[in-house]
């Protein structure tokens, strides 16, 4: 598990505007003409920088190779000049991708996460690590911890972000918040964040604890936690699909899952602090929300 720690800057204002998260996974991008949402991703991508958003990558970003994929891969025993060939054709499909829907974002993630979708390089980096590499950012891993630190002059609040790829099927749109649920008892977070599953649902959870602070009487406060799966921009389902020159839909269509949900979702931060009963330290609470 990876600890990262990021600053942001707050503004002296009246009323703090929100900053933006756009959690952007499971693209399984396979070229221009492949099921990918290519016009849907670039769009996306582009109201988030447009917005100051800050985005994390939730793995899958291209759609070669699967676990499977990488086993069979090694098994076969290939040349070094084999090995070479596919390593270069799994270079160029992961700057498409950049050079394609992710340029011009560059500094604006707060890190990728490793999916089920990568290749392995000779010298052992991944696709993911380079795509890293075009974004100016950092690779989490398997699942990381992510610290959002807001700073107003000497004031400091932080937002603790839980995620993960993810794992797991369910045909239902609880299925993965049902196991984000499971989480909080042994991780604490304000947001906790799934790919994988392919859907866009998410669940705000209110926590009630007590605040003593000064010499006031004491208080109840909302602590908003938020739990989401992150969507996706790899289509399901195409009309008129072929398979060389064949009729045959991918392995979505032919295994009878559900479509995808297309498109990621958008997590409101509006940095607060609120003084309660004359103290001079004031509470940071901040309002999360998210959209879908």
């Amino acid at each position: 598990m990876e600890l990262h720690s990021v600053t942001i800057p707050v503004a002296r204002t009246v009323h703090n505007d929100p900053v933006l998260l756009m959690p952007v996974g499971d693209i399984q991008y396979a070229g221009k003409d492949s099921s990918t949402a290519v016009t849907m991703l670039t769009k996306h991508i582009a109201w988030g920088v447009a917005h100051n958003a800050y985005f994390l990558g939730m793995g899958d970003y291209v759609d070669f190779a699967s676990p499977s994929n990488r086993l069979r891969l090694a098994q076969a025993a290939l040349y070094d000049t084999a090995t070479k060939t596919i390593g270069d054709a799994a270079r160029a499909l992961t700057l498409d991708l950049y050079k394609t829907a992710l340029q011009g974002s560059e500094g604006r993630w707060l890190g990728l996460l490793e999916g089920h979708h990568y290749y392995p390089f000779a010298d052992g980096t991944t696709t993911d690590q380079l795509l890293c590499q075009r974004l100016k950012t950092r690779f989490l891993g398997t699942s990381a911890y992510v610290r959002l630190m807001f700073q107003r002059g000497t004031r400091w609040g932080s937002v603790l972000i839980w995620c993960h790829h993810g794992t797991g099927y369910g045909a239902r749109a609880s299925a993965p918040l049902n196991k984000l649920d499971q989480l909080l008892s042994n991780w604490e977070a304000d947001i906790y964040l799934m790919g994988h599953q392919s859907k866009k649902v998410s669940a705000p959870i209110d926590r009630i604890e007590p605040v003593w602070r000064g010499r006031g009487e004491p208080r109840l406060i909302h602590r908003t936690k938020i739990l989401a799966c992150t969507g996706s921009f790899s289509r399901a389902y195409m009309v008129g699909n072929r398979q060389g020159s064949v009729p045959r839909g991918d392995y979505v269509e032919q295994k009878m899952l559900p479509p995808t949900a297309l498109g990621g979702v958008v997590i409101r931060i509006t940095p607060r602090w609120i003084r309660q009963n004359g103290s001079r330290n004031p509470l940071w609470l901040p309002d999360l929300s998210v959209e879908v």
